[in-house]
C-alpha cells in the first residue's frame, strides 16, 4: 500500500464508522426492515470496499486485520493505528446511533454455543473469500467489493436471528454500546470470530502451499 499510515488511518475510521452506522439503523431499530436489511448491509460493505481498498485495504474489522497480519503479512507495527481507527469507528457509530434513534428496545440473547458456531462459520467466510478476491491470481479484478458485500450480506440472511451476525469485533462493539447485544456476550463473540480466523488462514496456507 502506497499510501501514507494517516490517509489509510482515517479511510478504515470512516468506513468502520459507516459499516457499523449501517447496521445499527437497520437492524437494531427498524423491525419493519428486516427482511431487507442485510442487502442494505451487503451494498454498503461494497461501496465502502471499493471506495477504501486501494487505499487502506478497506478492512473495518479488527478480525480481518488479524488474519491479514497472520496470512497476509501485514506490518506488525501498523496493527495499532489500524485498530484504533476501527474500534474509534465502532464507537462513533454508536454514539451516533444513539442520537439518531436512542437505546434498542429489546436485547439479542444468543444461545452460547449456537452463536459461537455461527460467528466462527461466517466469520471464516468472509475472510475465505477476502483471502481469495485479494490473491495475486485474481490481480485485477472488478468484483472483489460484490464478493466482499455479498459473503457479509448472506451471511446476515442465514445466521443473524442466531447471533445478530457481527462477524467483526467493531460491529459487536457498536451493538453492544447500543444496547442490542448485552456487554456480557463479549466472550462468544470473541471466540467465535477468533475461530473463524484461525481457521480461515490454516486453510489459506494451504491453499498458498498448493498454487506457489
Amino acid at each position: 500500500m502506497s499510501a501514507p499510515l494517516t490517509a489509510r488511518v482515517v479511510v478504515e475510521l470512516i468506513g468502520t464508522f459507516l459499516l457499523a452506522l449501517t447496521i445499527q439503523l437497520m437492524v437494531l431499530h427498524a423491525p419493519d426492515l428486516a427482511p431487507v436489511a442485510p442487502l442494505a448491509i451487503a451494498l454498503m460493505l461494497a461501496a465502502l470496499v471499493y471506495a477504501g481498498g486501494p487505499i487502506s485495504a478497506a478492512m473495518y474489522n479488527p478480525a480481518v486485520l488479524a488474519g491479514f497480519v497472520m496470512a497476509k503479512g501485514f506490518p506488525r507495527s501498523e496493527v495499532g493505528p489500524y485498530l484504533g481507527a476501527q474500534l474509534i469507528g465502532a464507537a462513533l457509530a454508536a454514539g451516533c446511533g444513539l442520537l439518531l434513534r436512542g437505546q434498542a428496545a429489546v436485547p439479542i440473547e444468543p444461545d452460547p454455543a449456537m452463536a459461537i458456531f455461527a460467528e466462527a462459520l461466517f466469520t471464516f467466510a468472509l475472510l475465505w473469500v477476502i483471502f481469495q478476491v485479494t490473491s495475486p491470481r485474481q490481480q485485477g479484478n472488478q468484483w472483489f467489493g460484490i464478493a466482499i458485500g455479498a459473503v457479509v450480506g448472506g451471511g446476515a440472511y442465514a445466521v443473524g436471528a442466531i447471533s445478530g451476525a457481527a462477524f467483526n469485533p467493531a460491529v459487536w462493539l457498536s451493538l453492544a454500546a447500543t444496547g442490542k447485544l448485552a456487554w456480557s456476550t463479549w466472550w462468544m463473540y470473541l471466540i467465535g470470530e477468533g475461530l473463524g480466523v484461525l481457521l480461515a488462514v490454516i486453510v489459506q496456507r494451504i491453499i498458498e502451499s498448493d498454487n506457489p
